[in-house]
């Protein structure tokens, strides 16, 4: 009387290993298409071939383990054409390891039809997890059993007490619990890929209201000076004035739209040579009106240095960090700019005086709709490092409260 032996253990090893290795890799992500059917027909036709070479039960008529679980699994999750690569493989498996039997050949070939047919007949797909938990038991208890009088009639194998338990309602008490492991899986799939959707719909109705707060400030300001022009014996002087001031906010929304367009596709389109010592010393000389209205004192070490990207969207990211620096210094401080050459690498370090931040703070840099500034947007950083990312560079930051802010640029160089 068998009940609990180790090959048993052993089949139920093989038939769960190969379950989570399939539901691992596809909510990881690390196979899709044709590839996630090619690694679930892999899975489970090891697991049935591993179960066939740890038998539970061998006799003259009868070789007994539980490569049907796997098999069902198959045609229940997979699908008909799943079903038919499996039951291919094994019978293969089946005449490779023992030998052919017409008696397995039609055994199995029954449990295909009845489970396709009972898949559509009861609308497995639209199911609850409870009613496919009690539907998969129901089926599999009426497959041994077909099983079981099949090889009586074809064979002279003869049924006892023993074999009702060990091979019918052992096998369906374990078909129950791989279907409820399964269902766990695909919940947990499932909920992930929800999660995943809601996330992306926040962010989108996020960036939409942001976008139409800010474009809209700039909108408003032009409306309202196109309205003034209307005044009459409104002097020449004034209405230059109003249409330069309606000018540079169209000119602003155009930044805040462009902001938003490197945004969503940070990834240049022309990859250049970039002199790292040329274009910083350009940045600083276009921060400089900035940061002399600031109070700020702008040191710089720089090291050249020659790596690939586009020239135009590195001035932008670094041009953001720059701005950033001398905005967290509002009473005044110093800006150091340096670089520093090291093993194929070039770390650019832009460091400040200011305000510093938190821990908590310095974990959400990057985030959209997070900044330390009261107006600010957050886009600025987080496009910056989109950038740099894209460019495969690496940002590090250190920060102390009321001591300031480094942020450490690596890319690597062109040679």
């Amino acid at each position: 009387m068998i009940i609990f032996n180790q090959d048993v253990v052993n089949n139920f090893f093989y038939i769960l290993l190969s379950i989570f290795l399939v539901f691992f890799l596809v909510e990881k992500r690390f196979i899709r298409g044709i590839c996630t059917k090619m690694i679930t027909f892999l899975s489970l036709s090891g697991a049935m071939i591993l179960c066939m070479l740890s038998p539970i039960y061998m006799k003259p008529y009868c070789i007994h383990d539980l490569r049907m679980i796997p098999f069902v699994l198959g045609i229940m999750y997979a699908g008909p054409y799943m079903g038919l690569a499996l039951f291919l493989s094994l019978l293969a498996g089946r005449t490779f390891i023992y030998q052919w039997s017409w008696t397995s050949f039609v055994i199995y070939g029954l449990i295909y039809i009845l489970t396709v047919a009972a898949l559509k007949l009861f609308r497995f797909d639209a199911m609850k997890s409870r009613k496919r938990i009690f539907f998969s038991v129901c089926l599999f208890t009426i497959h041994s059993i077909a099983a079981a009088s099949i090889a009586t009639v074809m064979t002279e194998f003869r049924v006892d007490g023993s074999y009702i338990l060990n091979f019918i309602l052992l096998p369906s008490v374990g078909m129950l619990f791989f279907t409820y492991i399964c269902e766990i899986l695909v919940k947990q799939v499932q909920v992930k890929h929800t999660l995943m959707k809601i996330e992306k719909m926040e962010v989108l109705s996020q960036l939409a209201a942001s976008i139409s707060h800010e474009v809209k400030n700039p909108l408003t300001v032009i409306k309202g000076f196109l309205r003034l022009l209307h005044q009459e014996h409104l002097s020449s002087e004034k209405k230059l004035e109003y249409l330069s001031i309606a000018s540079s906010e169209l000119n602003r929304a155009e930044d805040i739209i462009n902001d938003y367009l490197t945004f969503a596709k940070p990834y240049p389109e022309v990859i250049e040579e970039i002199s790292v010592g040329a274009h910083l010393q350009k940045l600083m000389e276009i921060i400089g009106p900035m940061s002399h209205q600031h109070s700020v004192k702008i040191e710089a070490g720089i090291e050249e240095a020659v790596i690939k990207g586009n020239a135009r969207t590195f001035q932008q990211a670094f041009l953001n960090l720059m701005k950033n620096a001398v905005e967290a210094m509002p009473k005044g401080g110093t800006l150091t700019i340096r670089t520093v050459r090291e093993r194929g690498h070039v770390c650019i370090s832009i460091s400040d005086t200011g305000v510093g931040m938190t821990k908590s703070q310095k974990r959400r840099l990057g985030e959209p709709y997070f900044s330390t500034k009261e107006s600010g947007t957050g886009l600025g950083l987080l496009i910056s490092y989109r950038i740099i990312e894209a460019m495969n560079g690496k940002i590090g930051v250190t920060s102390s409260v009321g001591q300031g802010t480094e942020f450490r640029i690596t890319f690597p160089t062109a040679d």
